[in-house]
């Protein structure tokens, strides 16, 4: 028996609204499965990263801040250790700079005593020599004066008289004046001598003898050692941490119930057209002589024998 045009509605709009419906339950099925994916890859992967990453931002900084702490403590160390090492060593300078002084007035005061002891010596060995000198030419006058008296004696025992006597007289007493002009000239000059000798002496003790010593410039007092100035990194903000991660949207469409009743009611819409007055398809006889009408409603094939 053939199909009327309301069968074959019924039949398009029944296997049309039954395939909408299997796509629309996969389409929800793979959207839920890309909702999950998307959930689990927020919660698990990107808010964690995210928070992660400003955890490690903050302990980065955290860190640069110890380091610099660390390293102003250090030098601060260093600073502390040099002043006292410097300080250390001036005042072993002064001490040095002190038993110098001392050791040099002690070096002068020696100087001046062997100079003092110089000068009384050569003063002591002048003077003996100078009595020694005097000594010797009162002896030479003595013996002049002895010869003279004997010579004397010997004239007046010969009995000179007139002009022989007077001579020998004249004789006796220029040879005395003239031995005694050089004694005196002697004298004089051997106490000459000794002063230029004297003096000769002063003038090399003077060379030889140590200068008064002077303070020496005290050495200079350590400055501080300077610290130098750090500076700590800014404060954290809010651009430094980046925007927070948003929870992707699924991008599957799911079609509406309501759509699929409406491509089923047009699918069935359209089946009805095509089998009214003058559209529909011609019957094909078979080998038997059957009148058979084929038609396709959504993908499905139907048979209809006349």
């Amino acid at each position: 028996m053939a199909l009327d045009a309301v069968t074959y509605g019924l039949i398009s709009f029944g296997t049309t609204l039954l395939g909408g419906l299997f796509g629309r339950s996969d389409k929800k099925k793979e959207k839920k499965e890309q909702e999950k994916f998307l959930r689990e890859k927020y919660e698990k992967y990107d808010l964690p990263l995210w928070e992660m990453s400003g955890d490690r931002l903050v302990a980065d900084r955290d860190e640069l801040i110890r380091g610099i702490e660390l390293k102003q403590a250090n030098e601060l160390k260093l600073a502390e250790f040099k002043d006292k090492n410097n300080l250390r060593n001036y005042q072993q300078q002064l001490q040095i700079r002190q038993y110098e002084i001392g050791q040099q007035n002690r070096l002068y005061e020696k100087s001046e005593r062997l100079h003092g002891q110089s000068i009384r010596q050569a003063q002591e060995q002048a003077a003996i020599q100078m009595k020694e000198t005097k000594q010797q030419f009162a002896f030479q006058n003595e013996d002049r004066i002895v010869e003279s008296i004997i010579k004397k004696g010997e004239l007046d025992a010969t009995s000179q008289t007139g002009r022989s006597a007077v001579k020998a007289a004249q004789t006796a007493l220029y040879d005395g004046g003239r031995q005694q002009a050089i004694l005196t000239e002697s004298l004089i000059s051997a106490n000459r001598n000794t002063r230029s000798q004297l003096k000769d002496f002063y003038r090399k003790a003077d060379a030889q003898r140590m200068l008064r010593p002077e303070a020496p410039p005290e050495p200079l007092k350590p400055l501080e050692t300077p610290i130098a100035d750090y500076e700590m990194p800014r404060e954290l903000q809010e651009f430094d941490f980046g925007p927070k991660p948003i929870k992707g949207v699924s991008t599957v469409q799911v079609p509406s119930f309501g759509s699929v009743l409406a491509n089923a009611a047009g699918s069935g819409f359209s089946s009805f057209a095509a089998q009214t007055a003058g559209t529909s398809s011609f019957p094909q006889t078979t080998s038997t002589g059957t009148q058979v009408e084929s038609l396709s409603f959504g993908g499905m094939n139907f048979i209809d024998t006349v």
